[in-house]
């Protein structure tokens, strides 16, 4: 029994003695969020006893920062410590009624502001704000996000969307279209820039992406606020700088 309680002692005296303690933590993946803050508060230390870190707890406390959208942290004994993100990148801003909130491009609640104040696409379409972390599910707001993807990066920065009814509209460059129901976006943004360039001046209309269309403005109603508010947009010029 002695010799089971020594060899068990001299067991346990190694797993937590510096020879199997944190020496390294490689990070990767991580651009923006301060991971190395996250991994000391964690108490993911030099020399703290590898067998006494749960990676899984580790990696909740780095999934609770909601530009963090995986993470993996794998303990490879006897000294060394591997994490690796996979960050969220900024994609929209969308109106929140009393702020504006970055999105990521599944929907995330990245960060607040009282305006817009980055060069990226703008969402109209006032929601209640879910939550910082918490994902949007509005159909125009995830149909818009659908739509930005699709879009060549220089257009994608220069777009503003409106919702209308349930169907959304965009400026983009230094034209407006009517993207009808949030659906089928990648397909009506590939329209979209099929024709953009060539059309005549009008309203250009991808409802049908299969058959789009430009009506003239003389024909096109004056009461729909969304049109007017975008119209309004194009003709002051409003980001259409280099």
């Amino acid at each position: 029994m002695l010799v089971i309680f020594a060899f068990g002692g001299g067991v346990a005296w190694f797993l937590v003695s510096p020879v199997m303690s944190v020496e390294e933590v490689v990070i990767t993946g991580a651009d923006s969020v301060p991971v190395e803050d996250i991994l000391r508060r964690s108490r993911v230390v030099e020399g703290r006893p590898l067998v006494t870190i749960r990676a899984s707890a580790v990696e909740t406390d780095l999934m609770a920062d909601p530009r963090i959208a995986a993470a993996s942290v794998k303990l490879v004994f006897p000294t060394r410590v591997e994490v690796v993100v996979r960050e969220r990148v900024d994609t929209a801003w969308v109106d929140l009624g009393d702020k504006w909130g970055v999105l990521a491009d599944d929907g995330v609640v990245l960060a607040y502001a009282s305006t817009p104040i980055t060069r990226l696409p703008q969402i109209r379409v006032v929601i209640d704000d879910p939550g910082l972390g918490a994902r949007i599910e509005a159909a125009e707001v995830t149909g818009a996000l659908d739509f930005i993807a699709a879009l060549p990066g220089h257009l994608a920065e220069r777009s503003l969307f409106e919702a209308s009814d349930g169907e959304l509209w965009i400026w983009v460059g230094n034209r407006i279209a009517r993207l009808g129901l949030p659906s089928n976006m990648a397909a009506k943004a590939t329209s979209l820039l099929t024709i953009i360039e060539s059309a005549p001046p009008g309203l250009i209309d991808v409802t049908a992406p299969s058959r789009p269309a430009v009506r003239p403005w003389k024909s096109v109603s004056r009461t729909l606020p969304d049109l007017e508010y975008l119209k309004s947009q194009l003709e002051a010029e409003i980001y259409l700088e280099p």
